[in-house]
């Protein structure tokens, strides 16, 4: 686990259980937002962001910003006991509030275990205990069910978060756990950026078996893709909800559960054109 987690580990031990289940809770990511409501305490939240889309409840919720770009203002007016955010990307948000001594939690999951720690943790401060403890033996059982040993026989996966530019995920992100415990081999998994930028001409060399389009955007033509094996065994699927990869929260399980299914040999193909 990184020096980040633990760090926020331990600012969070500072914060005290709420006895009347009455603490007042900013999230600033879609995926701490979705342990909150996973943990039933959607009613402390006074506050997300626009991106907070799951459950539909966290739609009816006040909005204080983006992910990227929060209201420091708005944040104040809903009078927070504690603001939830997501690291690296929310450093100066945090800093801002911390200033003004209001509590933060500080989320920077590395690996599926690390979410597993977000969700005990938000329990224990939300007086959510045995429901995070039930959530959390719950999610293992899929992931055990789920997960398969990885070999040199494994399919080898690309998995593309934006066609311009190419990026991808590298050996240190959780969801390369993810494609492995799905039952595949990220054939990027050798770099040490979360997500890297990589070259057209380097995916082709890597010659990926099945590929992931976790992304909407047009991807235009792929000019000697022709050669690599997943478009010759016609093993692109472009079918997976992105939220479910992305957001490191409860269903990155059923993200997994969903890779694995199209990582079967016995898997429909389904085709798009690059």
């Amino acid at each position: 686990m990184r020096i980040l987690f633990t760090a926020a580990l331990l600012l969070s031990c500072s914060i005290q259980p709420s006895e009347k289940k009455g603490v007042r809770v900013v999230s600033l990511a879609p995926s701490l937002t979705e342990i909150v409501f996973a943990l039933n305490r959607g009613d402390n939240l006074v506050g997300v962001t626009t991106h907070c889309d799951y459950p539909p409840a966290a739609g009816t919720k006040y909005k204080v910003g983006d992910f990227s770009n929060q209201s420091l203002e708005r944040i104040i007016l809903t009078r927070p006991d504690l603001v939830l955010v997501n690291l690296p990307e929310q450093t100066r948000i945090k800093n801002e509030l911390e200033k003004l001594r209001i509590k933060t939690y500080n989320s920077s999951p590395e690996t599926i275990e690390d979410i597993l720690l977000d969700i005990r943790e938000l329990g224990r401060i939300l007086s959510a205990v045995l429901r995070a403890d039930s959530l959390i033996d719950s999610l293992r059982r899929e992931l055990a069910a789920t997960s398969r040993a990885v070999g040199s026989d494994s399919p080898a996966v690309y998995l593309e978060i934006s066609p311009q530019p190419l990026v991808t995920v590298g050996g240190k992100s959780y969801i390369n756990e993810a494609i492995e415990r799905a039952g595949g081999r990220n054939v990027f998994r050798d770099l040490s950026v979360d997500y890297p930028v990589v070259a057209q001409e380097e995916i082709i060399r890597r010659n990926p078996d099945v590929i992931f389009i976790l992304h909407d955007a047009p991807t235009g033509t792929r000019i000697g893709w022709g050669r690599v094996s997943a478009v010759k065994q016609k093993r692109i699927y472009y079918d997976i909800d992105p939220d479910l990869v992305f957001r490191p929260g409860p269903r990155i399980i059923e993200g997994i559960k969903q890779m694995h299914q199209r990582l079967s040999p016995m898997s429909a193909r389904l085709h798009l054109v690059l």
